[in-house]
């Protein structure tokens, strides 16, 4: 159950930043505004997560882990 919320918490995350990111860009804001800033740190919470499995995680993040 703690790796499906960790899944779908990855997820949502990401999707609000991808939403967030792409409204910006279409108005053309380029400037990194305070909202994005929370909605990259969620990502980088969820990503965190110890119950996240290793094929949701960051690949970069992955790879400079040794594992």
């Amino acid at each position: 159950m703690r790796t499906l919320a960790a899944i779908v918490h990855l997820k949502a995350a990401d999707a609000a930043l991808a939403l967030h990111t792409a409204s910006h860009r279409l108005a053309g804001i380029t400037a990194e505004t305070p909202l994005y800033r929370r909605l990259n740190s969620a990502v980088a919470r969820a990503d965190a997560n110890p119950y996240l499995p290793v094929r949701y995680r960051d690949p970069r993040d992955v790879a400079a882990s040794g594992t």
